[in-house]
């Protein structure tokens, strides 16, 4: 096996074994969360049929985020699912694998720029979730909104990533592609066939959640899962 390839079959499987031990240790604990601050970002590892797709592309069990927020005197999750919404925490929590969660934080965040995140994310309120993980007005994937409100608040955050230049050469990702190019707009306002689409998605930006929280001025406060 040559240099190249054996580098595709490491990045292909290691997120694997990475499921795989997540799948073992199975046993679902409450999370013990820490103080909560206005513009967190909450990871987890979601249930939904692309979850195990993105992943792999990613190498992180990180597949799905969201902006929390204080509701009263409760705590809600801004986040991109149907459509853009706020979800009770304790429910967001049920809903992912093993209830297991990791939260980011920006200890730098002022409260003015805190309610420029929320004011940005609410007007995204509604807005559809978005299959094709582009940057368009069509809708809002899960990464893209907190990407979107931050950016609002003047903070980049996270790295703008090519498709191609995640871990895409694996059946999981191919498969995820051949299920949704004839719906992409992008590709059926082109009339691209699918090799023409293929390539299309490939050059195509987007930022993923495991991006976000590679980001430096992000400090991890709290974690469940087994190795994060």
């Amino acid at each position: 096996m040559g240099s190249y390839e054996y580098k595709k079959y490491v990045r292909f499987l290691l997120p694997l074994l990475l499921l795989l031990i997540l799948s073992i240790w199975v046993i679902t604990r409450d999370p013990n969360l820490p103080p909560l601050k206005d513009g967190d970002l909450i990871f987890q590892t979601s249930t939904s049929t692309q979850s195990k797709a993105i992943l792999v592309a990613t190498a992180s069990a990180y597949t799905h985020v969201g902006l929390l927020k204080k509701q009263g005197d409760a705590w809600v999750v801004i986040e991109a699912v149907a459509h853009v919404k706020e979800t009770p925490l304790t429910e967001w929590i049920d809903r992912g694998l093993f209830k297991r969660v990791a939260i980011y934080r920006d200890s730098q965040l002022s409260a003015a720029q805190t309610q420029q995140i929320f004011s940005a994310a609410t007007h995204l309120y509604g807005k559809p979730y978005n299959p094709f993980f582009s940057f368009d007005d069509n809708g809002i994937y899960c990464s893209e909104l907190p990407y979107l409100a931050y950016k609002a608040a003047g903070i980049p955050i996270g790295e703008i990533q090519k498709v191609a230049d995640l871990n895409i050469d694996n059946i999981l990702v191919k498969k995820l592609i051949a299920q949704r190019w004839q719906r992409y707009p992008a590709c059926q306002m082109r009339h691209y066939d699918f090799e023409a689409c293929y390539r299309y998605i490939l050059a195509q930006p987007l930022i993923t959640p495991a991006s976000l929280a590679r980001d430096g001025q992000f400090e991890k406060i709290y974690s469940n899962y087994l190795f994060y």
